[in-house]
Formats: C-alpha cells, structure tokens, sequence
C-alpha cells in the first residue's frame, strides 16, 4: 500500500465523512439503554485513538509486539425513534490502522506428509472506510431500562492480504441486551448503572465474539444520565474472541498474532460525560487493558459528541 500523508490522510477523511452523513453510532458513554422516543434523532460523532507496544500471548504472558500499533476510528452515525418502543440505528468507522501480524500455524497433508512451516506476516498502514453496521433497538419494558438489538454487519473496506485490516470482512449479525437503573432526573440519587452484552456472528469464520460490560455512574447536577446533566463513569468490558472449525489465521480487530482457537481481553475505561440544554452532548474517555490472552496490551482515548432532536 502507498505512503500518504497526514494531510492527504485527513482530505480522504473529510471526503468520506460527506457520504456518511446519516450513519450512527458510537459505543455509548451514556448510563441507559439507548432508546428513543417517536419521531426523535440522534447525531453521533466519536473519534478513538489507541496504541501500544506489547501483547499478551497465547499464555497471557506479556511479550513484545512485532511492530507498534497505532490506530484511529472515526465513527459516524443517525439513529431514529421510529416509535416509543423501535428505535432504528447505522453506523460506519472511517479507520486508520499501522501495524498488524498475521500467524498461519504449520501444516501437515495427511495425503503426502508435506509439511509447510509455520509462518508470520507483517503488515503496514491501511486507512478508509471499515464495516458498516445497520439495525433495529426495541424497550423490553415501558421505563428506559432495558433493550435489545439486532444488526446486520456489512463488510467494506478490507483487505485479507493485509494485517492492518479496517474490518473483519465478512457478513455478519450482532444480538445484544442492555439493562440500566431508572433514568429520571433526580439530584437524590446520584448513582446509576448499565450493563450489556453482545454476541457477533460472521458467515465466514472470522472470528465471532461475545462482548460485555459493566458501568457505574456518579452525578454531579441533576441528571437523568442521558439528556441532561454532567456525570462521571466507571466501566469494565470484556471481549471473547471465537474461532469456528478451529481455524483462525487473524483476530481481525486485534491485530496480533492469532490464537488457533480463542482470545479474550479486560479492560478498564474513566469517561466523563456533559449535557447542553440545546440537545447537543459530548463525552471523554480514557482507557486501558487490564489483562487477556492472545490480544494488544493498549492505552486508549476518545472523544465524542451527540445532538438530538425531533420531528
């Protein structure tokens, strides 16, 4: 792949960003559930960065990474109550990748005994637009304190020579559940929680997934931690990574020497999150992996803004 500059790198970028006007959303650093109501929008805009140096192996040891990772997602996105219980939601990355390892395992012909070695390769930058993601959230009750999801994941840009890959290319499906402490604006009860999980299906064994997250939220003003007010949160997520038929030649988002058959990582995120009265919010965050197996060992950070609105 060609070198491009900074400069030329953040022109792809805004091009981009004028075709995707109506994508949505990033991962939410909000308390509820992510509902709606009728005739309501939502703009989301979040920018991640993260990076580091070492891995945790197949062993969870800590070893040096066979080049730095740096990486950058700008996600875009629109979601839309289309009634008090459906709220329908897309989402796209426009993603910057440097750095990737793909690990192929040795292999034996059972029919003439041909051995071909174990091998790694090393990739470069890659940079444009990475998997697109479309669906549908629905209220298991009448509070905002419990949903589910459903979405179809739509492979774009990706490249299956490179490990610095901007998807898992692949068609894939998601399903997960969402469940958060009552929501209404009351200085009385600072404290809330969310928590959620979600399962990742790919058609072509790359690598399904099961993430979930714990978070705890601390007021300062009245809020009702997503519309109004300014609060401060605490999450522990978890990702597992799968592999179907035992193989799997690359964790297409981790970018480190694959495991034949599974990975997980822990991960500890601090983000503070701040409301205007005229819809529009915007939220920080910092993070890091606490501890995994086959996955990066990397410092994280982003920020992302909202803005609401109805019909």
């Amino acid at each position: 792949m060609s070198k491009v500059t900074l400069l030329q790198l953040w022109r792809r970028l805004a091009a981009t960003l004028v075709l995707l006007a109506g994508f949505i959303i990033a991962p939410s650093a909000y308390a509820g559930v992510g509902m709606l109501g009728g005739g309501e929008s939502l703009y989301n805009s979040d920018l991640g960065i993260s990076g580091g140096n070492t891995i945790w192996d197949g062993t969870r040891q800590r070893n040096l990474s066979a080049c730095k990772r740096r990486n950058a997602n700008l996600i875009q996105g629109y979601e839309y109550g289309y009634s008090y219980f459906y709220t329908l939601f897309a989402s796209a990355t426009i993603a910057y990748r440097k750095c990737g390892e793909i690990t192929r395992s040795k292999r034996v012909n059972r029919v003439t005994g041909n051995i071909t070695p174990a091998q790694s390769t090393l990739g470069g930058r890659s940079q444009g637009l990475g998997d697109v993601s479309i669906g549908m959230r629905a209220r298991l009750n009448h509070a905002n304190t419990a949903a589910w999801e459903v979405s179809m994941i739509i492979p774009t840009g990706y490249d299956g020579n490179s490990p610095a890959s901007l998807g898992r290319g692949a068609l894939g499906m998601s399903l997960g559940i969402k469940f958060a402490s009552d929501g209404k604006v009351n200085k009385k009860s600072s404290w809330a929680w969310n928590l959620g999980s979600k399962f990742n299906f790919f058609f072509a064994s790359k690598g399904n997934s099961i993430a979930s997250f714990v978070s705890l939220s601390y007021a300062f003003t009245e809020t009702n931690f997503e519309q109004t007010g300014n609060f401060l949160s605490l999450r522990i997520s978890n990702s597992v990574a799968l592999a179907r038929n035992g193989v799997q030649q690359q964790l297409f988002y981790n970018q480190v020497p694959s495991s034949l058959t599974s990975s997980d990582i822990t991960a500890l995120t601090l983000g503070y999150s701040h409301a205007f009265p005229d819809g529009w919010s915007t939220n920080l965050r910092v993070g890091k992996g606490l501890f995994g197996r086959s996955s990066p060992i990397d410092y994280n950070a982003g920020w992302g803004v909202s803005y609401r609105w109805e019909d």
